[in-house]
């Protein structure tokens, strides 16, 4: 992906409970790398989670005061490894095994793709395999509710 100039996202001033304001910057979005129990433990017979690839390219592309990094602890499932939880604009995505420093590109790549558009996107066919669900949604929930009780299992 070309490598855009991103601008500073606004601040906004916000008065804590103690009265005192205080300026932040309201960003597009957010990439949560788990970094817990299992995540990169090779120990454990996971892969090795490129934890430096992913600042190295936060870092680099510029998308620093737009869009946050946290690395993290245990965000689950244990599982899938080397999970990751991308939030932009209130929607979320969750990929698993982005195992390589190619992976974090395409992840960098897709969120890069929603900075210019301004807008959350559906992840790209590059990283749809890994893409998963992490929360029952309101029409799963009623699915799941309704195939159950049509097997007698309410």
């Amino acid at each position: 992906m070309s490598r855009a100039v991103f601008t500073q996202a606004a601040l906004r001033q916000i008065t804590r409970c103690d009265g005192v304001a205080k300026e932040i910057r309201v960003q597009d979005g957010h990439l949560f790398v788990c970094n817990g129990c299992c995540c990169g433990n090779t120990e454990k017979g996971f892969p090795v989670l490129p934890l430096e690839e992913f600042k190295r390219q936060w870092k680099e592309r510029g998308i620093r005061r737009r869009f946050h990094l946290t690395i993290s602890g245990c965000l689950g499932p244990c599982p899938l490894a080397n999970v990751v939880l991308v939030l932009f604009r209130g929607r979320s995505a969750w990929f698993h095994s982005i195992n390589s420093p190619a992976d974090v590109g395409l992840l960098y790549d897709y969120v890069e793709r929603m900075l210019l558009a301004e807008s959350y996107l559906d992840p790209p066919a590059e990283l749809a395999g890994r893409v998963f669900e992490r929360y029952i949604d309101e029409i799963a929930a009623g699915e799941c509710y309704f195939e159950r009780t049509a097997a007698g299992c309410a």
